[in-house]
């Protein structure tokens, strides 16, 4: 996905993700996510969510 957010600054910021989803025993999602900025500082890493 792409993704579009405004910072704490008022600074529009542009990224790219792509997440993976997982079905959980308890039937709620957890995603793992590769993200990059593409703004910014350009900076990349990797995230875990999961529903709550």
């Amino acid at each position: 996905m792409r993704y579009y957010q405004v910072n704490d600054k008022n600074e529009l910021m542009t990224g790219i993700c792509e997440s993976t989803p997982e079905m959980l025993e308890n039937g709620k999602i957890r995603l793992y996510e590769t993200w990059r900025w593409t703004s910014g500082d350009k900076s990349q890493g990797k995230s875990v969510l999961e529903e709550v």
